[in-house]
């Protein structure tokens, strides 16, 4: 299954990290990454891939501390 994410991270050294780590490690493969800046946040939209249950991965996602927002984009199947 393959879905995309958008998040809104706090501008703090290592939260980018933090977050594709916990992506990584949660079994999920990242196709892309897209982010931008400003001077207080990140916005960061992910393409993944994997088998898991991608509102699982958003509710770890969320309980990182520079995590403001995270909003699943869309699913759809891998075949």
């Amino acid at each position: 299954m393959s879905c995309s994410l958008e998040l809104a991270l706090d501008r703090a050294e290592g939260a980018l990290l933090r977050v594709l780590g916990t992506i990584e490690r949660r079994g999920w493969n990242v196709l892309s990454v897209n982010a931008a800046s400003t001077s207080h946040e990140y916005t960061v939209s992910v393409t993944l891939d994997g088998v898991r249950d991608p509102e699982t991965l958003c509710r770890q996602l969320q309980r990182l501390v520079d995590v403001r927002e995270v909003r699943l984009l869309s699913e759809s199947p891998t075949g």
